[in-house]
């Protein structure tokens, strides 16, 4: 506040609001720029005098007053545009007329606008633009580069830290007053003031210490996080510390999308939102998670060409007939990629029909031209499931050239084609007044003779009549005698009898030696050349014996003093090897980063290498087997890569090992799996059995769930018989106690390894 006085009149003017405590400095220097005016105006020291801030001067002053005010108000100016800062807008921005949404829009800045501004308050800044003052939202404006005043702070401040207790003081003398002692090792902001001494800023204060005893504080810059995308390769525990008994915070699905970073070699920090937990980091897999490929059988429903590209514009590489089996899995909408071999294509999905190509089926009727035997498969070795007596009606199909298909109701069934002739049966005439005369003729069979019980050498042999055997026939036709044995009468070829009395039969002489060929099995001696008569007696495997010729598929022998017969499919001209020279392949499943099923420290990947190299070493010394492993260390192979090993080692039989795992603890037991879908599904399904039969022997005290079917890609695509073993339930407490022990796993290998066995003695 000014006073001026004119003459005996004081009048208080408010002049500018510049003169206040906060430009005190300012005030100073215009009281003595006046002053100084007045000296040099001749004004004597009663016509100007400043008491408590109030100025008395005459007139002839005033003129000289208002231009120092005018003066003083441009250097407030100045100091403001000192101020300002330079910035960036973060969005488009409107600028207004005032601090205010409501206050009037001058116009909108574009998003990465440069603008000069000054802070306002906390939520409006100043913006200057085309020489006037307008306001805009602080918090869309980013600055780009400090003010000149924290410019020159930054450039003579800095972070030090105390290294002795310091005394701090109230001026840069030795002597000066203290202030107060800081302790070793607190961090202090300061600036250099001389050689010796420096500038320490406590409690908004400035103070003085001595240069010497403060030193830079050196600060290291935090690790970076390098966050990568990922998913979940199984259920995803997140807990709020590195302890899996910690109780998990949130539970994500397997295969979810997951972004982490590393915490250490065990541990993984998980980022969902704003929040962060921690996971194992062995159950996380980074990158995108691969969709699974899912491929299928099917056909061609017309000529289809195979492309390298998805266009059928380009040339085609291969071209496959209408009726083609075709496997191949959906691309997109439009196309699909076929599999050939290890090599894929693309074709239009249009052009495949999902499953083998079914041709058209032409009913027929007809009927049995013997008696019918209906089978579930196209095996006579089956069992039948019907028997049709001769010229029974049929209604039928062909299968292919051996077999047809019989329709019963809704039900079908295989039989063979020779079986059933097309239209209905010929009428028998009815029997004359008087039957013929049969005329019995004295004999005997000058070979060894089948009998029959029709007149189809194809059908079953009811009984073998030995060479010079007397019998009573008669003939039945040209080429067919009836033969009379008690109140039985059979059929045979009129070739194989002679007329008149049999010659002295000559004393047989064997027609070489045969050895028995039952690997861990017994052989059947029978009392004729069939499968179906008495069992005299058993041969061990290996036995060598004398034989005198076959006949229907048995060799004949001798045996306890008389005849008996041999089946000719488990008989051989040279001994057996008492060792197999199959090669058994052994798979332990998972490996290196993936564990399989977990259950606290304990991973499928450990016990089943285990169990596996218990296996080998069991049939090596019992057996003298060849065995192979897939893997022997701690290493991951994909499942493809697995099946190849087995195919490059020219393994005999394949067999995977793995243990199961369930979200609850009651699922427990052991099980084995065969593809019903592989080449050699028959066969697997024999080495599955031995091997879930064997294995249940050893581990009675396990549940027992069977053998099942399943397309598991290691016994779905090998190119041998195969087989999947699970030998327990990592998470159920009874399996787990087997799992653990080695006593268990060492029974487990056994029983593995005693099925094995079972099916090389068979197969091998």
């Amino acid at each position: 506040m000014v006073s001026i006085r004119f003459g005996l009149c004081e009048k208080k003017v408010k002049i500018i609001p510049l003169f206040c405590k906060k430009y005190s400095s300012f005030f100073k220097i215009f009281t003595f720029l006046i002053k100084t005016i007045c000296y040099y105006e001749g004004v004597v020291s009663r016509d100007v005098r400043v008491k408590k801030g109030i100025f008395w001067m005459n007139m002839k002053l005033f003129k000289l007053v208002l231009i120092m005010i005018i003066l003083v108000s441009s250097i407030q100016i100045n100091v403001a545009e000192a101020a300002t800062r330079e910035g960036e807008t973060t969005e488009n921005l409107n600028v207004r007329s005032a601090p205010s949404t409501s206050g009037k829009l001058i116009k909108t800045l574009k998003k990465g606008t440069k603008v000069k501004y000054e802070i306002y308050n906390k939520t409006w800044s100043k913006i200057y633009l085309d020489n006037r003052t307008y306001y805009a939202a602080a918090q869309y404006i980013k600055p780009t580069s400090a003010s000149s005043s924290s410019v020159t702070k930054q450039a003579t401040t800095s972070t030090g830290v105390t290294t002795v207790n310091l005394n701090i003081r109230m001026s840069a003398y030795s002597k000066a007053k203290i202030y107060r002692t800081l302790k070793k090792g607190t961090t202090v902001q300061y600036a250099v003031h001389n050689s010796s001494w420096a500038k320490v800023y406590v409690d908004g204060k400035t103070y003085y210490a001595a240069k010497t005893y403060i030193a830079p504080k050196v600060t290291t810059s935090a690790p970076s996080v390098v966050k990568e995308n990922g998913y979940a390769n199984r259920e995803l525990k997140l807990y709020g510390y590195r302890n899996q008994r910690s109780t998990a915070l949130k539970v994500l699905p397997a295969k979810s999308a997951v972004v982490s970073s590393k915490y250490n070699s065990s541990w993984s920090v998980v980022y969902i939102g704003s929040k962060t937990y921690y996971a194992p980091t062995a159950f996380i897999t980074a990158g995108a998670i691969k969709p699974t490929v899912v491929k299928e059988d099917g056909h061609a429903n017309r000529e289809l060409k195979l492309y390298g590209y998805r266009s059928q514009q380009s040339t085609a590489l291969k071209v496959l007939p209408a009726k083609s089996a075709v496997v191949s899995s959906k691309y997109n909408s439009s196309w699909s990629v076929v599999y050939i071999g290890s090599k894929t294509y693309y074709a239009p999905t249009a052009f495949i029909t999902a499953g083998a190509f079914k041709p058209t089926v032409v009913k027929e009727d007809g009927h049995a031209n013997r008696e019918l035997k209906l089978y579930g498969y196209r095996s006579q070795q089956s069992t039948a499931l019907k028997v049709l007596p001769a010229k029974s009606a049929v209604v039928s199909s062909k299968y292919n050239s051996s077999w047809s298909i019989v329709y019963i109701g809704s039900k079908t069934y295989y039989a063979p084609t020779a079986f059933i002739s097309p239209g209905a049966p010929a009428v028998t005439p009815p029997p004359a007044t008087k039957p013929p005369v049969i005329q019995k003729v004295q004999g005997y069979a000058n070979r060894n003779a089948n009998l029959y019980k029709k007149t189809i050498q194809s059908s079953p042999v009811a009984r073998v009549l030995p060479k010079y055997t007397a019998v009573t026939y008669s003939k039945y036709n040209s080429s067919w005698s009836v033969v009379y044995i008690g109140s039985d009468t059979f059929y045979t070829p009129t070739s194989w009898l002679s007329a008149g009395k049999a010659p002295a039969a000559p004393a047989a002489t064997p027609k070489g030696k045969v050895y028995t060929n039952t690997p861990g099995d017994v052989l059947n001696v029978r009392a004729s050349a069939s499968a179906s008569s008495t069992v005299l007696g058993r041969l061990a495997h290996g036995t060598q014996v004398d034989h005198y010729g076959s006949t229907n598929g048995f060799y004949k022998i001798k045996y306890n003093g008389r005849d008996g017969y041999i089946s000719t499919a488990y008989a051989m001209t040279v001994k057996p090897s008492a060792t197999s020279n199959a090669i058994i392949v052994l798979d332990a499943g998972h490996g290196g980063g993936d564990p399989g099923a977990v259950n606290g420290s304990l991973y499928e990947k450990t016990i089943v290498l285990d169990v596996t190299k218990r296996v080998e070493a069991y049939l090596r010394s019992k057996y003298d087997y060849q065995v192979r492993l897939t893997r022997s260390t701690d290493v991951y192979l994909t499942l493809d890569q697995r099946v190849q090993t087995a195919k490059t080692l020219r393994g005999n039989l394949f067999v995977s090992l793995h243990t199961n795992a369930a979200t609850t603890p009651y699922a427990k037991g052991v099980e084995t799996f065969y593809s019903s879908s592989s080449a050699h599904s028959a066969k697997s399904r024999v080495l599955a059995t031995n091997i879930q039969s064997n294995l249940m022997g050893k581990m009675s005290g396990m549940t027992n769930r069977g053998v099942k079917t399943a397309n598991y890609y290691v016994i779905r695509y090998n190119t041998m018989p195969s087989a999947l073993v699970e030998l327990g339930f990592i998470s159920s407490p009874q399996d787990l106690t087997h799992l653990r022990s080695n006593a268990s796993r060492q029974r487990m290998a056994e029983g593995v390894a005693e099925g094995i066995a079972t099916y090389v003695r068979a197969y091998h």
